[in-house]
């Protein structure tokens, strides 16, 4: 009888130890992911995805599928989170005439995914130039939204960027995706926007048991003759659009990683179109990666790549502002 006690009491004690080892390691994960961040709810629990995140709305236009909702107020990816009234993620002062405006499209590298307002390379590049230069006042309008492809940025820019007469468009070319074509290479037909998801009870000590025990390295991007030629197409829509404005096109390269031929596509195929070129990707040639993105369940760029995007652009454009806005 005594030897049965002792027999449950130690099949308790390694169950309760057990629970609390895995209870302690969720714990260790949360912290390894999301540092102070993973104490509170509201910014754990916004780290969802986007068709989950609430954060989205069925666009009325058929090139979009889908926008962010206006004059949102919340958290997206730890950061807080703001649209204005055309649901974009920036707050404007007031643009005056003789301003310098700068409009830049793209996807989450530009909507900036998992940073705060100020974090953005979008905003810092503003400050830059305006700390930087005395004979203008630039406005920079930050027109990025998760999951946006190049045909996207076309709509964009003719719906609500030339609204602004922008001397300057810069393409947020994201060097890993913006060779992918809608309807080919993805497709957007079964897109639908699911209920906002409570990922705060998500095991994150699993999430990192995956991530730890994979072995298996990604396969370098290529892009293929048939890739080439549709950014080559959108590329030739975009000068089109701009010239017809009067305004100056950028090709703005973004990669964490550094890839010479596919950075020379590109540069080739905006010579070939008449836009501007500047690749940012070089800069994390040989650095350690880890030190560059939100975290290893999301491999967006944090905070400090966006600066070092915005220190990129924003030179990029005084060095060259006499050819950009003289025109």
């Amino acid at each position: 009888m005594t030897s049965m006690k002792n027999l449950k009491f130690k099949i308790i004690s390694i169950g309760i130890g057990l629970l609390l080892s895995l209870f302690l390691g969720e714990i260790v994960a949360r912290v390894y992911f999301f540092g102070s961040a993973a104490f509170s709810y509201s910014r754990t629990n916004s780290f969802g995805i986007l068709d989950n995140s609430g954060l989205l709305k069925y666009s009325d236009s058929d090139e979009l599928t889908y926008e962010l909702l206006p004059n949102l107020d919340t958290k997206y990816k730890l950061a807080d989170f703001h649209t204005n009234a055309e649901g974009f993620r920036g707050r404007y002062d007031e643009v005056y005439l003789s301003d310098k405006k700068i409009a830049v499209l793209g996807d989450s590298f530009t909507m900036g995914t998992g940073v705060h307002e100020e974090e953005m390379y979008v905003p810092q590049t503003e400050n830059m130039l305006n700390k930087s230069a005395t004979e203008f006042n630039y406005k920079v309008f930050n027109y990025g939204v998760s999951g946006y492809a190049l045909t996207n940025y076309i709509t964009i820019l003719e719906r609500n960027a030339l609204k602004h007469n922008p001397d300057l468009v810069v393409i947020g070319f994201c060097a890993s995706n913006d060779h992918y074509r809608i309807g080919t290479d993805f497709s957007m037909d079964d897109f639908t926007i699911k209920p906002r998801k409570n990922v705060f009870w998500d095991s994150y000590l699993k999430k990192l048991l995956s991530i730890k025990l994979k072995s298996q390295k990604q396969k370098p991007i290529v892009y293929e003759a048939e890739h080439v030629q549709y950014m080559d197409e959108q590329f030739q829509i975009f000068q089109d659009i701009l010239t017809k404005n009067n305004s100056k096109g950028l090709v703005f390269y973004m990669d964490l990683v550094y890839d010479s031929v596919r950075v020379q596509q590109i540069q080739a195929l905006a010579k070939k179109n008449n836009l501007l070129f500047l690749d940012v990707s070089e800069f994390f040639q040989d650095k350690n990666l880890f030190n560059y993105i939100v975290n290893e369940l999301d491999p967006h760029p944090n905070g400090k790549a966006n600066q070092i995007f915005a220190e990129k652009l924003s030179s990029y454009i005084l060095a060259n502002r006499n050819d950009i806005f003289n025109n």
